[in-house]
């Protein structure tokens, strides 16, 4: 089991030859050159994004431990018609790791300085996993900013009930042992990365080694341990929104990976009962990151969701 693996590399850890990196911002994007970085102060700390295209504003937010890579496959294609923002959160990819609570209200509040720092007053929100909650989050405390929401396989209000994967589990079943989960968190390598890789692509043969090194080298960045660990922490705070859910009446496209290990079907179905009159559009033979994994299927159906 990926878990027990995950727990008993902490004995080894000492061993593993682990180091933190420090933080150095890219001069070009690798996955796509075409791309400039941008950087902005917000909250006074320095977030690192790109945007392209001109018209609506869409933005793009990635999910635990992950980076605005993710999204390489839609950037192109949404900015032939719209003004496409893909960021790193606070804490995340290349943007600073402060050490503050990662809690709700913190990536909440993040969303809504982005978009006054970039001028945005209204957006499309589109998110996957953690980032499909900071939208719907978003969306339920500041209603006038979003005008639409897309959410892929995204964290339900009550994820610690919800989440079916190993490493998840494991964490959470261990998060009343003092220091226990930062250790877990703290011990990972390139070999725990290509296993969460693998609980979160179904096609396992598009886990690369370049696409493995990609996510090690942003979760071996200083100050990571703490912000992984502070935002599974404060998790379970997303249950106070369980009966706000409902109260969403901006449009909603709800897109889930058939094979989601993470967050099963079950869970975008519940999501779909709960908000009015969203549509919900499953991808088979895709898991938890689909729109990196099938992204033609998936963009064929934001376009189509944002064309009506």
């Amino acid at each position: 089991m990926i878990s027990i693996r995950w727990a008993l590399s902490v004995l080894f850890a000492p061993f593993l030859g682990r180091r933190r990196t420090p933080l150095i911002r890219p001069d070009r994007i690798e996955w796509n050159p075409s791309l400039s970085p941008q950087t902005i102060q917000v909250q006074g700390h320095t977030i690192f994004y790109v945007v392209k295209g001109e018209g609506e504003p869409l933005l793009l937010i990635h999910g635990f431990g992950a980076g605005m890579w993710i999204w390489e496959k839609q950037i192109e294609v949404l900015s032939r018609s719209f003004r496409v923002y893909a960021i790193d959160l606070i804490g995340h990819g290349f943007s600073d790791r402060p050490k503050i609570d990662y809690d709700a209200e913190t990536y909440i509040h993040f969303m809504k300085a982005f978009m006054d720092g970039v001028g945005i007053e209204k957006a499309t929100l589109i998110g996957n996993s953690m980032g499909g909650g900071i939208a719907w989050a978003t969306a339920i405390s500041f209603p006038e900013r979003v005008s639409r929401l897309i959410l892929i396989d995204c964290m339900p209000p009550d994820i610690l009930h919800q989440a079916s994967n190993d490493s998840f589990k494991t964490l959470f079943a261990l998060k009343r042992i003092p220091l226990l989960p930062y250790l877990i968190i703290g011990s990972r390598s390139e070999r725990s990365i290509k296993w969460i890789l693998q609980e979160c692509i179904s096609g396992i043969q598009q886990i690369t080694p370049e696409i493995v090194s990609r996510q090690y080298q942003l979760s071996s960045i200083k100050g990571s341990t703490w912000v992984l660990y502070s935002t599974l922490y404060h998790a379970q705070e997303a249950m106070r929104f369980k009966d706000s859910v409902g109260l969403i009446r901006q449009p909603t496209l709800l897109i889930w990976g058939e094979d989601d290990l993470i967050f099963p079907p079950s869970v975008g179905e519940k999501l779909h009962q709960a908000i009015r009159g969203s549509v919900i559009h499953v991808v088979k033979e895709s898991g938890h990151i689909p729109m990196w994994e099938t992204p033609k299927e998936v963009n064929e159906a934001i376009l189509s969701f944002l064309e009506k």
